[in-house]
């Protein structure tokens, strides 16, 4: 499901409104209502299950009595009805009673029927009370409600303008940096597999290359589209150090230092290129970038994107050994005895990004029910699915989040960063991680918008009418305030107590099996155990005529 640190405004979703609750199993008949209304449906909804129970018991002892009491001639019932007969039938609507009572009788333990009646009753106790445990819970499905449409903002990405493109940057940061703040989430860790970096050769220098693969899965139930929880996003990727980006270093004089300036070809393309050193930041930085699509799983699948990181010349107290932070002797003003050295490798990546729909497998580019057979997506949600997926996830996280990219500045401390703590590896699978949080949150994110963004930036979501796009709002935000209701079970409990409640009026009242209902006599009991008396005899001798004549 989605994971967010962000809370919806209560504006943002509809209650009391039938939905389709997003599920792994599939949508879910749902309703949700405030916090206040569900606790207070789940402590009624107990009750009734309690009351639906006794009517169970009703109906389950009645009809055992009376096969038990047709054993006799209606002149003898009496005088041969066991005395736990009534015993039964007025405790049973609470079995904890009518298990001490018959149980700490010393006699009854003598008696085999008896203690297997016992026996029956504990179970029947048992499950009642896991019943009333189990089954109140069903009702609470989570805590999503269906966005309202007007909540919905969707910044458009395809304009090359540079004041709209310096307009929608820092609309766009904070969804990362809410993405980058869950990552300390543990079931994250979990959603998303990075492997250990393997060494995979080394230069002629003997520089270790590095390998690290990632992937991670993305449902229509995670990003909480109300239809189609079946639509999976599968990412494939991985990463290499590659050493040959690298062209040269130049020194800089500054301020009566030297500086170095570590010069890159991007993707290995001398038109391209990129500088590194200390004039991008004191703490470890790193710059993200794209490449092609190339064959992959599906022809257009595979997405090229590379980083190059900004930490020659870093000072450290200790000595770094991994390729993006490897160490040696080092001057500086604090006294830290270590500098990265130049010429750090790229990262080179590739991520391969397939949907797929029940057997059938699509890229982002035809989410279609021609490329995907039964998938019926909007053509405005697919607009905005590519706005938004078209390229890897993961390098869009890292341009946005700048200097909180790597897992290595957050050492930094007065200028001075931790060498030996910081890898490669560690700073690719936060990322990763931030990367699967943005990549499930892309639907409940577009109602976290600032308002008034769309003065800056046109809203794609809405239509020339002014009204949200067809399709836009089939997905369900999360919120803690709200919880979502079962229908299904809303509808069932009070229908099952109802009609378990006219089977017993009717068995009780209006068939033979009523004949069991002059247990209820409070004193039957005790005029049993003595044998009977002419009154008692009167009242279970003479049953109805319906009786008489079987």
């Amino acid at each position: 499901m989605v994971v967010s640190t962000a809370n919806q405004l209560s504006s943002t979703y509809n209650l009391w409104q039938r939905f389709k609750f997003p599920s792994e199993n599939g949508p879910r008949d749902a309703v949700a209502v405030p916090n206040l209304v569900a606790d207070q449906l789940n402590s009624a909804y107990t009750l009734i299950i309690d009351m639906a129970l006794v009517q169970l018991l009703t109906i389950l002892f009645g009809i055992s009595l009376y096969l038990y009491m047709r054993r006799y001639d209606p002149r003898d019932r009496v005088t041969k009805l066991s005395p736990l007969a009534p015993t039964i039938w007025n405790k049973r609507s609470d079995l904890a009673d009518l298990i001490l009572e018959t149980g700490t009788t010393k006699e009854n333990w003598m008696k085999p029927n008896v203690v297997l009646l016992l026996l029956l009753f504990l179970v029947l106790w048992v499950g009642i009370k896991a019943t009333g445990v189990l089954v109140p819970p069903l009702l609470t499905l989570g805590t999503a409600a269906p966005v309202n449409p007007d909540a919905i903002y969707s910044p458009d990405r395809t304009n090359d303008n540079d004041a709209s493109s310096a307009a929608l940057f820092p609309l766009e940061v904070p969804r990362f940096i809410r993405a980058l703040g869950s990552t300390v989430n543990e079931e994250i860790r979990h959603k998303v597999n990075v492997s250990d970096a393997k060494q995979v050769g080394q230069t002629s220098d003997g520089e270790k290359i590095l390998q690290i693969d990632y992937s991670y899965n993305a449902t229509g139930a995670d990003f909480g589209l109300q239809k189609f929880p079946e639509l999976t996003l599968n990412v494939l990727g991985s990463c290499t150090t590659n050493y040959s980006w690298f062209n040269q270093t130049v020194p800089v004089v500054y301020n009566d230092q030297i500086i170095a300036v570590d010069w890159y070809n991007l993707f290995g393309n001398t038109t391209y290129q990129w500088s590194a050193s200390l004039f991008d930041g004191r703490e470890p930085m790193a710059s993200f970038f794209t490449g092609n699509y190339t064959q992959g799983i599906l022809p257009t699948s595979n997405a090229t994107w590379g980083v190059v990181v900004s930490s020659v010349n870093r000072s450290s107290f200790s000595p770094g050994t991994d390729p993006w932070y490897l160490t040696g002797p080092g001057t500086s003003d604090t006294g830290a005895a270590y500098s990265v050295l130049t010429a750090r490798p790229a990262l080179s990546c590739w991520e391969d990004n397939v949907w797929s729909y029940k057997g059938h497998n699509s890229t982002i580019d035809d989410l279609t029910s021609t490329a995907l057979p039964g998938l019926e997506l909007s053509d405005d949600l697919q607009s905005i699915l590519l706005d938004i997926l078209g390229s890897p996830m993961i390098q869009s996280v890292g341009q946005h989040l700048q200097s909180s990219a790597l897992l290595s500045s957050t050492t930094a401390s007065n200028q001075i960063f931790d060498a030996k703590s910081s890898s490669v590896h560690d700073d690719l699978e936060r990322l990763v991680q931030a990367a699967y949080v943005a990549t499930v949150n892309i639907l409940t994110d577009l109602t976290l918008y600032p308002v008034g963004a769309s003065r800056d930036v046109r809203n794609v979501a809405v239509g020339a009418s002014g009204q949200t796009k067809d399709g836009v709002a089939d997905f369900v935000v999360w919120s803690s305030e709200i919880k979502t209701l079962s229908t299904l079970v809303v509808i069932v409990i009070p229908s099952v107590f109802v009609g378990l409640w006219l089977i017993a009026i009717v068995l009780m009242y209006y068939t033979p099996v009523g004949i069991v209902t002059a247990l209820d006599s409070s004193d039957l009991q005790g005029k049993l155990a003595a044998g009977g008396s002419h009154e008692t005899t009167t009242v279970l001798a003479n049953p109805p005529r319906s009786v008489e004549n079987q």
